[in-house]
């Protein structure tokens, strides 16, 4: 069963999830068997068994729960080549940061499991030894931190490719960073998609179809994602004979051919490309209100 589009945009969160887990479970089953593969060497074992799983899970799930943050940063300060001494300075601090919450996440989880059993766990002994396992486990924190900020570039950059990114052109300023920086959707959008760039006019958008954190722009049976809320979509697009039809779609009057009624109060708009969207009750007096003021005004 191939996967389409649609159905990665709608449960993207899912699968990341599932990957992540995956991911860090079996690296942190990889990192406690080599533990105990390696002290199988010694004639007396210095731990129980138990133990490892302990140590590397511990770290494993600190990190995962830390991973969010990551990705947060990195959206909301991206790398800047044009400032490189600045984003080298704010990636380190972010990076020594991540290590101290990493830390501190671990032997917390190590401590709480602790309590548990008989054994006891001391992440030191003095404070000599506590800055040299601080130090330890930081230095391998920040290539911790700076191996996940590739990982998430490289998958955001594939994903794009992927899906498309729809991304507004300013009339003057050339390509928006970010659409939701602009106060309304420009004329022309850039669509970057499988090493390709398309321009296509915002007046041609037929309907669009929320699909979890994206927008789906449906133009001449081609889809063209949008990363962007509904809502805000909405709100920017007004100019443009966008009208919102249900929770999760919404129609160009331009391109509506006729609408039929159901039974159950909603109503069927059919576009001129022969695609039906369905008319949500909660939304049906509205959009008749703007049709009959549409009729007017021609």
């Amino acid at each position: 069963m191939q996967l389409s589009k649609e159905y990665f945009q709608k449960h993207k969160f899912a699968f990341e999830v599932l990957a992540l887990l995956c991911y860090f479970s079996i690296n942190a089953t990889i990192n406690t068997t080599t533990v105990l593969m390696e002290e199988a060497r010694e004639v007396n074992r210095s731990f129980q068994l138990w133990e490892p799983f302990v140590w590397e899970f511990s770290s494993a799930f600190a990190t995962l729960l830390l991973f969010p943050l990551i990705a947060w940063f990195m959206r909301n300060k991206p790398w800047n080549w044009l400032t490189i001494k600045t984003s080298i300075a704010g990636y380190l601090l972010a990076a020594i940061l991540y290590g101290m919450l990493h830390i501190a996440l671990m032997v917390t989880m190590r401590e709480f499991v602790y309590l548990f059993t008989e054994s006891d766990y001391q992440f030191s002994n003095g404070m000599q030894q506590l800055l040299f396992e601080f130090l330890y486990e930081l230095r391998k924190d920040i290539w911790s931190f700076c191996f996940l900020v590739a990982i998430i570039a490289i998958y955001r950059y594939l994903i794009a490719q992927w899906l498309g990114d729809a991304q507004p052109i300013s009339n003057n300023s050339g390509i928006e960073d970010n659409v939701s920086t602009t106060e309304s959707l420009a004329n022309i959008l850039l669509v970057k998609k499988l090493g390709k760039e398309f321009l296509i006019k915002t007046k041609n958008i037929e309907w669009v179809e929320a699909c979890g954190n994206y927008v789906n722009l449906h133009i001449d049976n081609q889809i063209y994602p949008m990363r962007i809320t509904m809502t805000e979509f909405m709100l920017k697009s007004r100019n443009y004979g966008l009208v919102r039809v249900h929770k999760s779609s919404a129609v160009n009057l331009n391109w509506v051919h006729f609408i039929e009624p159901l039974s159950s109060g909603d109503g069927e708009i059919v576009m001129q490309s022969g695609t039906k969207v369905r008319l949500s009750r909660r939304y049906k007096v509205d959009f008749e209100t703007l049709i009959a003021a549409q009729v007017q005004l021609n």
